[in-house]
């Protein structure tokens, strides 16, 4: 499983087209995309509830709610924490990944059973 992190802060403009990126995604095993709400003051959140609200595709969405703003390293640590996947993939809320993405990440490792991660 590969574990995808978005941090959320104040990105109204951005995070639509990054999530919807996620949910393009073209890689056949399971992912999952964790949203970590950090408390932002305008309507992220609410385009993010939305987006997962229409959403039907393969890819498990869950969001995490900070009680108040802590930051991106926070953010992230939380998303972290929360991971179900063997491997994580950090994405900025104002970043978007192609389509292909996740699927060339993990070719490598799909192609070559011997390659061994370390705990």
């Amino acid at each position: 499983m590969v574990s995808i992190i978005v941090p959320v802060y104040n990105v109204t403009s951005y995070i639509e087209a990054c999530i919807k990126s996620v949910m393009r995604q073209t890689y056949d095993g399971l992912m999952e995309c964790i949203v970590v709400d950090d408390c932002g003051t305008d309507d992220s959140m609410a385009i993010v509830e939305r987006l997962i609200a229409e959403y039907t595709g393969p890819v498990e969405f869950n969001i995490l709610h900070h009680t108040h703003n802590r930051g991106l390293s926070a953010a992230r640590n939380t998303g972290v924490d929360a991971a179900k996947g063997d491997y994580l993939l950090f994405l900025d809320s104002d970043d978007e990944l192609s389509n292909d993405c996740i699927d060339k990440l993990a070719r490598p490792v799909r192609n070559n059973p011997q390659i061994e991660i370390d705990d």
